[in-house]
C-alpha cells in the first residue's frame, strides 16, 4: 500500500518540471462520508471526519497540476434499523491527482482521479441486543478509486481553499456475495503554500 503510494508521488514529482509556478505546502480540513450501497433495507446517514496531508502545485498561466498525499483521511457512514445503529469508519492514505483551470485569478475549478488505500476500518454498535465494536478492515477491499471535481481558490500569499466531492467508482465491499459498496466524500479544506 505504501509502496503504491510512494511509486505515485515519485512519478507525479518528475512531472512538476514543464509548469512554471510552483506550489507546495500542508493541507486539512473536515469531511462529510458516507457509502452508498446497493440495499434499501437500511437507511445511511453521512459521518464527519478530517483530512491530512501535503500538496504540490505547478501552474502555468490558466491551468496546473496538483498531486495530493493525504496522509489522514476518516470515512464513514451511521446505519440505522429497527434494532438500533451500527457506525463504521475507516482511515485511508489518498492520492487525489487534479487537473485546475483558473477562469480568473486565484478561482479554481478542479477534477481528476483520487486513489485511495485502506489502513483500517472499525464498526461500533449499539443495538437492542447490547453494543460493542469490531475490526472490519478485512470486510472492505485494500483500495478504492473515486473521481474527484471541486472549486477552489489560491490566494497570492499562500493560502488555498477548496472544496471538493469523491464520488467513488470502485466497489470496496471484500464480501463475495454482498451488496456494492461505494464511497461518497464532501470535503473542505485550507491549505498553506510554504515557497510563498
Amino acid at each position: 500500500m505504501i509502496k503504491k503510494a510512494a511509486v505515485l508521488i515519485v512519478l507525479l514529482v518528475t512531472s512538476i518540471g514543464a509548469f512554471s509556478q510552483t506550489a507546495f505546502g500542508l493541507k486539512g480540513g473536515l469531511n462529510l462520508s458516507t457509502i452508498n450501497w446497493n440495499d434499501a433495507q437500511a437507511t445511511y446517514n453521512g459521518r464527519s471526519g478530517y483530512h491530512a496531508g501535503i500538496f504540490l502545485r505547478s501552474r502555468h498561466e490558466k491551468i496546473a497540476f496538483q498531486p495530493e498525499v493525504l496522509l489522514y483521511t476518516q470515512k464513514g457512514d451511521l446505519q440505522s434499523s429497527v434494532f438500533g445503529t451500527a457506525q463504521e469508519s475507516f482511515t485511508y492514505v489518498t492520492v487525489p491527482v487534479l487537473f485546475k483551470f483558473y477562469p480568473v485569478g486565484g478561482l479554481n475549478l478542479h477534477a481528476g482521479p483520487q486513489f485511495g488505500f485502506l489502513v483500517d476500518g472499525e464498526r461500533k454498535y449499539d443495538t437492542v441486543f447490547g453494543g460493542g465494536s469490531e475490526d472490519i478492515t478485512e470486510s472492505y477491499k485494500k483500495s478504492d478509486v473515486a473521481v474527484s471535481a471541486g472549486l477552489g481558490y489560491d490566494f497570492k500569499f499562500g493560502l488555498s481553499v477548496d472544496a471538493r466531492y469523491n464520488i467513488g467508482v470502485k466497489d470496496i465491499n471484500n464480501a463475495a456475495n454482498g451488496d456494492d459498496a461505494k464511497s461518497r466524500v464532501f470535503m473542505i479544506s485550507l491549505g498553506w503554500n510554504f515557497l510563498k
